[in-house]
């Protein structure tokens, strides 16, 4: 049975040592205040924490109202995302009970879906849920961040209609209606969905391609509206306003020019933020303008830290679980590193300067870009050196004002903006894109320890420092020492199997000490997204892979081959198998052209061998033992399959460890299989309340009878089954726990 953690309570000893912290804090340090009221921030700042979390965690979904079709009532809120097939939006719903849900609206009109309209849905829900492997995306904490109590999507029914059309005017509607009047304008354009992200914060309609070259060169911060352009914009209104109330002289006695700027400033500020729809990206670039606006308008005198340090606090106060977010600790030690880069080399020329700065930037925010996303690229300082001067004088403004002399209905004079805005981006895609055709562009690097992650941090301080401390050789030394730490192998004999948790499907990666295996890929998805991106090439890029020696594809079915594309396409493959090669799009051969071989100490056996099979039986099946323990990896054979290797192997069908076939359907795992292979584990890897009921409830019966010990992906998320001298097991969620991880009982 799954449930969700429902509570992250402070226990009445949680709340005494926290007191008790404070008073030790104040007691210690009562004549050093700054210290004593960085401490007790920082203290306080944990239980906050936790009361914010604790009020998002409360179950306000009954569980009687999951995976079963309900008749809701509720609000749209938010710009409806527009997908290819499907239209994705945020549903404030009002009855039968009070929740923030995230919805699919599959082949929905777009026409008929406005924020604000109120509708009565029939709808499927389930909890919050996510992929968990090493490397991946943590859909569910992404959820929690964006306090959605649960996703579905909307059923096709007569029942389905809009109740109330929001006649009221509002941001969201202000934006839609911006969005329509864009693509309508700028329908003819190829970096339409940039346009439309600059201007209102909604990257929907960007070009996937146009997206992963901006991601290959780390410039995807410039393609959506960030605290650089809320800055820019806000930055540009103030010295223009001041320009102009400086012309009156008689105003500047009543008013100076940078009081009256700053006001203007900070009201472009948040309109700006506004028509973005008021993000949490946009919110925190808001906050950090705000400050600074205010600071001046209150005459007060405070140096650049303290303001940096006031922004972060009230950041940090309106919401907690900006922590959370990649984008929060990037966007503040970015500020961080451009404050103390701007204090030095004062004497040299501003283009010298800004170099300085964006190589500060490129270095400073390679451990933070290594611990999110293991990968990046060697020449985003040059990338960002004229893409950021391209986005913000060109791009981000010809947008706004394009958007601007539309509405006014200076059609003309709007388009040839328009065609600048575009223009800029088509020169810059062509400069990226050659950029891109260097291999060393993109490096990947995850740290396998903290000592490593915490010698590689250290080393990029130092490099920080002023050079007049000649202490940068240190930091050298030690980027060599990291270079050259090798991580840790494994030994001859030794073998880790790794179950990935990619749903309702199939993937695992072997690995012995020199060789690496892939035995199926995962499913595609209509949408575009499939598991060799999602999952399969984070998961290998944490582990510093980038050469296959081995991919096998049990069979054609899409859970199983959807992500073989993918892999193809970013790594290189010395030999591909399957028991339908004619399906994979590189040269392939049958299962059977591989009896049998030896990696590193490690047998491998084909089993599935020399027979007519077809469909789910023609899975290709994998032996894999050393001299103590094996595995066996069945794909998604049956019943007929399964009496097939028993007739064949008999008794060398012994194994330690068994994958469960086909996902635990009940058309497998019989009786007799399960004894002859005589497993003390098996693992499943299916989806999470899965449609096809997987695994069934007799086969997990029939397990339990056998004395089977199981897992299941659904529960564990990924699970390694390393064999050497002993088995040793490896549950994900477990070992990784969070406490906004939904679990299983």
């Amino acid at each position: 049975m799954f449930s969700i953690k429902s509570t992250l309570p402070l226990t009445t000893l949680e709340i005494g040592l926290i007191f008790a912290l404070l008073l030790l804090v104040l007691a210690l340090f009562k004549r050093q205040k700054i210290i004593a009221l960085s401490l007790m921030f920082f203290v306080l700042g944990f239980g906050w924490m936790t009361l914010f979390s604790t009020h998002l965690l409360q179950e306000n979904i009954d569980e009687k109202f999951f995976n079963k079709a309900i008749n809701v009532i509720g609000t749209i809120d938010d710009l409806p995302k527009i997908k290819p097939n499907k239209t994705q939006f945020t549903f404030n719903v009002t009855e039968p009970f009070k929740a923030k849900i995230k919805l699919s609206w599959y082949a929905q009109p777009q026409a008929n879906l406005h924020s604000g309209n109120e509708w009565k849905l029939l709808i499927k829900i389930k909890h919050n849920n996510g992929f968990q492997n090493e490397g991946g995306f943590d859909y569910e904490r992404w959820l929690f961040y964006k306090k959605f109590d649960a996703t579905g999507y909307v059923k096709r029914h007569e029942s389905n209609q809009l109740i109330t059309s929001n006649a009221n005017l509002s941001i969201n509607s202000i934006r839609q209606n911006i969005r329509q009047k864009l693509s309508s304008s700028l329908s003819k354009f190829e970096f339409l969905g940039v346009i439309n992200a600059l201007v209102i914060g909604d990257r929907s309609l960007i070009n996937p391609n146009h997206w992963e070259l901006f991601k290959a060169t780390n410039t995807t911060h410039l393609s959506v509206i960030s605290g650089l352009h809320i800055g820019l914009i806000s930055g540009f209104v103030f010295l223009l306003s001041s320009f102009g109330w400086r012309q009156c002289a008689r105003c500047t006695l009543r008013l100076p020019a940078l009081i009256f700027g700053a006001y203007f400033g900070l009201l472009a500020a948040l309109l700006y933020a506004l028509i973005a729809g008021f993000s949490i990206p946009t919110q925190r670039a808001f906050i950090m303008a705000s400050v600074v606006f205010l600071s001046i308008i209150l005459r007060r005198k405070h140096n650049t830290w303290q303001l940096y340090g006031g922004a972060l606090m009230l950041v940090l106060l309106l919401n907690p679980l900006s922590v959370l977010s990649a984008g929060f600790w990037l966007s503040f030690y970015v500020v961080a590193v451009i404050i103390y880069g701007a204090r030095q080399h004062q004497d040299k020329h501003w283009i010298l300067r800004l170099v300085y700065i964006q190589l500060l930037i490129s270095i400073a925010t390679l451990p933070l870009i290594a611990w999110f996303f293991s990968t990046g690229s060697s020449l985003s300082p040059i990338a960002n050196l004229v893409a950021i001067p391209v986005f913000s004088f060109i791009t981000t403004p010809f947008s706004l004002l394009g958007t601007i002399l539309s509405y006014v209905q200076l059609q003309t004079l709007s388009e040839f903006v328009f065609l600048v805005a575009n223009q800029s981006l088509v020169y810059l895609s062509m400069f990226l894109n050659y950029l891109q055709t260097f291999d060393f562009n993109q490096w990947h690097y995850a740290p396998h320890s903290a000592t490593g992650f915490l010698l590689f941090i250290v080393a990029v301080l130092i490099t920080l420092l002023p050079s007049a401390l000649k202490l940068r050789k240190i930091a050298l030394l030690l980027f060599v020492v990291i270079w050259l730490n090798p991580t840790e192998k494994l030994k001859p004999s030794e073998v880790v199997i790794t179950t990935l948790d990619v749903g309702q499907g199939l993937s695992h990666v072997v690995r012995t000490q020199n060789h690496t295996l892939v035995f199926d890929t995962g499913a595609r998805y209509r949408s575009g997204f499939n598991m060799g991106d999602g999952v399969i090439l984070p998961y290998l890029q944490k582990q510093q892979i980038n050469l296959l020696d081995l991919l096998i594809i049990s069979h054609s079915d899409n859970d199983h081959i959807g992500g073989a594309d993918s892999l193809l396409k970013n790594l290189k493959v010395n030999k591909i198998v399957s028991s339908t090669p004619h399906k994979i799009s590189q040269p392939a051969s049958l299962c059977s052209s591989l009896s049998s071989w030896q990696w590193d100490g490690v047998n491998f056996q084909m089993l599935n061998l020399g027979h007519s099979f077809t469909g789910n039986n023609a899975s290709c099946v994998l032996k894999i033992s050393n001299q103590n323990h094996s595995i066996i990896l069945t794909g998604d054979i049956e019943k007929k399959a399964e009496l097939h290797l028993i007739k064949t192997w008999g008794e060398k069908l012994k194994a330690d460890v068994l994958i469960s076939p086909h996902h635990g359907s009940k058309t497998s795992s019989s009786d007799q299989f399960l004894t002859t292979v005589s497993p003390e584990l098996v693992i499943i890897s299916s989806g999470y309340k899965n449609r096809f009921n997987h695994p069934a409830t007799v086969v997990k019966n029939r397990y339990k009878q056998h004395k089977i010990k199981q897992l299941n992906t659904a529960c564990s998320g990924q699970i390694d089954v390393k064999i050497a001298n002993n088995i040793t097991l490896m549950n994900y969620r477990k070992m990784q726990q969070r406490y906004y991880w939904r679990t299983c009982k």
